[in-house]
């Protein structure tokens, strides 16, 4: 008989340890799920904040716009303004004369080196 109520007892304290682990479980989940609602909320007040601060500086520019053309309008210039000519700027890179004479060189070099190479291949094929 005491064998069946240790028994007893013991399948009782299982059963509380059991019911323990499950709670801490659902504890633990629960948790996790309110710091993924948190960090939503969180994420969500970013974007909100970052939706004013754009507002708000198109807002600001959109103010600076009509105050400089009402700026304009109270104060028309009295002699038409111009901008300033500036001076022809000089040609950049060589001039035609520097390419024509560069050109004349590469030609010079391309066919020194294409006789030297008809030369090495002569000396190494025997003479027909």
């Amino acid at each position: 008989m005491s064998t069946v109520r240790t028994m007893i007892a013991a399948t009782g304290l299982a059963l509380v340890l059991g019911a323990s682990a499950v709670a801490q479980v659902d504890l633990r989940g629960v948790r996790d799920r309110n710091v993924i609602l948190l960090q939503q909320d969180i994420d969500r007040q970013n974007i909100l904040a970052a939706q004013r601060e754009l507002s708000a500086a198109q807002n600001r520019y959109a103010t600076q716009l009509t105050l400089r053309a009402l700026d304009e309008a109270a104060r028309p210039p009295t002699q038409p303004t111009l901008r300033p000519s500036l001076p022809p700027s000089p040609p950049r890179g060589a001039s035609a004369e520097d390419m024509a004479d560069d050109m004349a060189r590469m030609d010079r070099l391309t066919d020194a080196a294409l006789a030297a190479g008809n030369a090495r291949l002569r000396a190494i094929k025997p003479a027909s």
